[in-house]
């Protein structure tokens, strides 16, 4: 048996599970000491010890301060004891941290405790208010529950959209859930989490249980996406994640990254008129696990499911039925099922896959220019974001406005911000945090210098929403601390400042930031959730993103890789021009990307992808238009020949492909 890295599981385990596991002592002696570990379970049952912490969200706290931070239990008067009704508290939390009353957002902080609730909690805005937040993230996952009392009358625990119906617009943004449980309990007609974000929206380290309809809700409403949920758990509902299936058409993109889900009554995933990616996914006894179809009451294939997969796991379901059933765009590679009669079922012209074990395949023939080009993905490594450690000492954190960075001034913030840093690394602190921002524009912080991150700086955070704009840079170099993240900093409409990694072995890592990415030396880059352009200029350099959502028309590109390696799980975009360059030599792999195209003019011939002498693959692409759809998909050059794919007389031009070659 090969050995299996399970560094990631420790994200979803207690130290009540790993007691059960592996023995009591052995158990609690590694959570506490070691919590990084690389498990090889073969027939010795080896445990390899290595570096780097994964747990970075295992036990997650924040400085007292009332400008940056809503604690429910002091600030709120939320009890956490499981019989007192927390739901006024939670919901008046929810509504300020989202910067109604104060002028600010804020981080709401639940400490551990179980919460109470007896009606569903909304993220509500005044109608003239745009939708933005709120950031809540909880002690720890298992210790923080959200619990619906029993027989409530509730569609869901939490919805992240003030309406049931008409979203008015796909303008909702920066839904953040972080580090909880969402518990249905046992109200059977219950969603556990309603969820809707558009552009950047993460549900991260979560786990959502009970005896319910829906485990995580993200087809409830049209208009819905992009958004990326990650390292959760969904436990026990009729269906475990819905991703297009309950609503109309016109869902903006959904990516799963390592996502369990168990015991569910019917499907664990359906993706219907959406396109999704997702990577890692097990799903555990469940009769169906995943389903790609087209929305009922319709079978015009362009409102289809377009679903790229890797690296999936389904275990224990119906034996007489497949573990993917698809009638739409299906991409899967590296696909294990035990328990089902075959792997995959498709009336698509590829058809089935008999057998449990899946390395490859397309549902559809493959797209490529060049006869020659390869019959199969280019197969880039895949790694996950290295976990920083949380900083759990409060006297570690530095705030920039003790330094001077004011937000809604216009001037330039660049000193205060490097002061902030300076003083921090001075001091032994780790993080460097600005207080969220509130109200009309102007309301941002300016940066129009270069401010250099000195180890032992790691963590750069904006609590609530760190609205930062201009012409400056965040640089890491050989001088940085060996990861470095940038978390919640996002310009949102105006200039973003650029984050620049021009160190040797550095890794950065932006969550939630909306920053420019620029690679520029030899060190890695990840970037989680982030509606960023990227350029990589370093020669093999590496780049993995999850949930990318560049917008806005270019000539060039609004991704450019020249000569590195780029893999992207779920893309969304929206514009004109070129969406993806691959130049020089560089690797790119996109699994998953949704292309709005907003009406392109008959004589632009920008293609959608442009590849020159370099490789491309993309697994999953649709494109839809309510006006004229791209005249040239891909441009390829190879030497001095050039070949477009180009939209043909009488072609309907959107897309629905499986797999594009172009290396």
């Amino acid at each position: 048996m090969p050995p299996y890295n399970y560094a990631g599981i420790f994200n979803n385990r207690t130290a009540a599970e790993l007691e059960r596991e592996i023995g009591a002592k052995e158990g609690m002696e590694m959570f506490a000491k070691w919590p990084s570990l690389v498990v090889a379970f073969g027939l010795g049952l080896a445990i390899v010890l290595v570096g780097a912490p994964v747990l970075e969200r295992s036990f997650c706290v924040f400085p007292s301060d009332p400008e940056a931070v809503i604690d429910a239990k002091r600030d709120l008067g939320a009890r956490g004891d499981g019989v007192h009704d927390d739901t006024e508290a939670l919901q008046r939390g929810i509504w300020l941290s989202s910067g109604h009353g104060t002028n600010r957002t804020k981080v709401l902080y639940l400490p551990n405790g179980v919460y109470r609730v007896t009606r569903k909690l909304i993220v509500n805005f005044p109608e003239n208010h745009s939708g933005i937040g709120p950031w809540i993230y909880g002690q720890s996952r298992d210790g923080v529950v959200i619990r619906l009392q029993d027989g409530a009358k509730a569609d869901a625990v939490l919805q992240t959209h003030p309406r049931d119906q008409n979203p008015g617009s796909a303008d909702w943004f920066m839904r953040t859930i972080v580090n909880l449980t969402v518990d249905v309990g046992n109200n059977p007609n219950t969603d556990g989490i309603r969820f809707f974000s558009n552009n950047t929206g993460l549900i991260k380290n979560v786990r959502v249980r009970g005896r319910g309809r829906i485990g995580i809700n993200a087809s409830w409403m049209e208009l819905n996406g992009p958004c990326l949920i990650q390292d959760t758990v969904v436990e026990g509902f009729e269906i475990g994640v819905s991703a297009g299936g309950q609503g109309g058409p016109a869902l903006w993109g959904l990516t799963l990254s390592r996502v369990t889900i168990r015991n569910c009554r019917s499907i664990g995933l359906e993706v219907r008129s959406n396109c999704v990616a997702a990577e890692a996914l097990q799903v555990e006894n469940t009769p169906l696990p995943v389903v790609c179809d087209l929305p009922p009451n319709t079978n015009w294939f362009w409102w289809g499911g377009v679903l790229a997969m890797v690296r999936g796991r389904f275990l224990n379901g119906d034996r007489n039925g497949p573990a993917i059933l698809n009638r739409s765009v299906l991409y899967a590679r590296d696909i294990f099922a035990t328990g089902f009669k075959m792997a995959i079922q498709s009336d698509t012209p590829n058809g089935s896959v008999e057998g449990l074990k899946v390395s490859e395949y397309c549902s559809h023939p493959i797209r490529r220019l060049f006869e020659n080009a390869k019959p199969f993905a280019i197969k880039l490594p895949i790694k996950r974001e290295p976990n920083i450690v949380w900083e759990t000492d409060p006297r570690k954190w530095i705030c920039a406005n003790d330094f001077g960075a004011v937000a809604g001034d216009n001037r330039d913030d660049t000193a205060a911000v490097q002061r902030a840093i300076d003083e921090a690394a001075k001091r032994g602190a780790t993080v460097v945090y600005l207080r969220g921002i509130g109200g009309s524009d102007p309301n941002w912080y300016t940066l129009e210098g270069e401010v250099h991150v000195r180890a032992p700086v790691r963590h750069i955070i904006g609590l609530g929403f760190g609205r930062i704009v201009g012409n400056g840079k965040f640089i890491v170099d050989d001088k940085s601390a060996p990861i470095v993240k940038f978390e919640n900093l996002q310009a949102f409409g105006k200039q973003p400042p650029i984050v620049e990694n021009c160190s040797r072995n550095r890794i950065v890592v932006l969550e939630s930031c909306d920053l420019r990415v620029l690679g520029t030396g030899k060190g890695d880059i990840f970037i989680t959730n982030c509606p960023s352009h990227v350029e990589l200029r370093g020669k093999g350099q590496s780049l993995w993103a999850r949930q990318l959502d560049p917008e806005g028309d270019s000539d060039v590109g609004l991704v450019r890789n020249y000569g590195g390696n780029l893999w992207i799980l779920g893309m969304k975009c929206e514009g004109r021009g070129v969406r993806v360059l691959t130049a020089n030599g560089g690797k790119t792999e996109v699994f998953g990307h949704f292309n709005y195209s907003p009406d392109i003019a008959a004589d632009d011939m920008r293609p959608l992808y442009d590849v020159d002498n370099a490789s491309l693959c993309v697994m999953g692409l649709r494109e839809i238009s309510f006006g004229r759809v791209y005249n040239v998909k891909v441009r390829e050059r190879r030497g001095e020949e050039v070949r477009e794919g180009r939209l043909k007389p009488g072609e309907h031009g959107w897309i629905g492909w499986a797999l594009f070659s172009g290396w």
